[in-house]
């Protein structure tokens, strides 16, 4: 049966990873938003800003999608109102939503690694909003919603690449010191998303590499597999941990990545795209 799919925010880093994943699967009917000058509208490309969270409804409409990808930026208040929408639209259509949240729900309490039933508590803006946005998505949607909590997001064009790469160009670099975190690539998030359709799945996920080592440590790796001189660190000290890791036992393996595998990706010149 055919599954029609909407991603909120398919041109960011994240979103177009998906996009271009799910886009490959004959089952799914794949539609995803931008808000660039720079495209247009087209069958499998809409635009649609939060800054007029109304407009979802509209959108939702003409693509009755049984599964919303949410991957939206921008005011927080305004993301708000659109979930509300969603969350609206999908319950009275026995549809799901996946919601991108981050490990920053836990910044808290960065002394150890945390684990999808971890109680969540956070001290930034950033982290308080997602709490909040989970819980509204949860009290609406009750199971109907999956969640995907990430940490330090990659991808070959993404902005944190970028900066690594004009770093490395500038001569100077800055860099966490006695800090440890795991790592997602965009692709490894658009497989995980693709699973959890195919197989139906539920609940929450933390999606990134299985191994926690230093921030600095992983920077070097990544400017070494580059082939690019190290440039000078300037070094910010944030002592923590900051990582998500599962303690699900029903995801496959090859969704697993470590920190070698995502930077084997970053720097080199195929696309992974997982067949299933």
């Amino acid at each position: 049966m055919i599954k029609h799919i909407l991603i909120l925010g398919a041109s960011g880093t994240v979103g177009a990873a998906v996009f271009k994943q799910l886009s490959c699967d004959e089952n799914l009917r794949t539609v995803g938003t931008f808000f660039s000058a720079m495209q247009e509208d087209n069958f499998h490309l809409m635009r649609f800003s939060v800054e007029y969270p109304n407009d979802v409804s509209s959108l939702l409409k003409q693509v009755h999608p049984d599964i919303v990808i949410s991957s939206l930026r921008g005011d927080f208040e305004k993301q708000l109102i659109t979930h509300e929408y969603v969350a609206k639209y999908l319950m009275a259509n026995n549809g799901r939503l996946i919601y991108l949240s981050t490990a920053n729900v836990y910044d808290s309490s960065w002394d150890q690694p945390h684990y999808e039933d971890d109680a969540r508590n956070s001290n930034s803006d950033y982290g308080q909003f997602k709490i909040q946005c989970e819980d509204l998505l949860r009290n609406r949607m009750g199971n109907r919603v999956i969640l995907l909590r990430l940490p330090f997001v990659w991808g070959r064009s993404s902005p944190r690449l970028q900066e690594v790469k004009a770093g490395c160009k500038n001569g100077q670099l800055r860099v966490y010191t006695d800090f440890f975190s795991n790592h997602v690539s965009d692709v490894q998030i658009a497989q995980m998303i693709h699973w959890i359709i195919r197989e139906n799945k539920d609940g929450s996920f933390h999606v990134g590499t299985s191994d926690v080592i230093s921030y600095q440590y992983f920077i070097e790796q990544l400017i070494a597999a580059m082939g690019v001189k190290q440039p000078e660190f300037i070094f910010q000290n944030n002592p923590g941990v900051m990582a998500v890791l599962s303690n699900r036992n029903d995801i496959p393996n090859r969704l697993m990545w470590d920190s070698k595998e995502l930077i084997q990706y970053l720097c080199s010149n195929s696309r992974q795209l997982a067949s299933f």
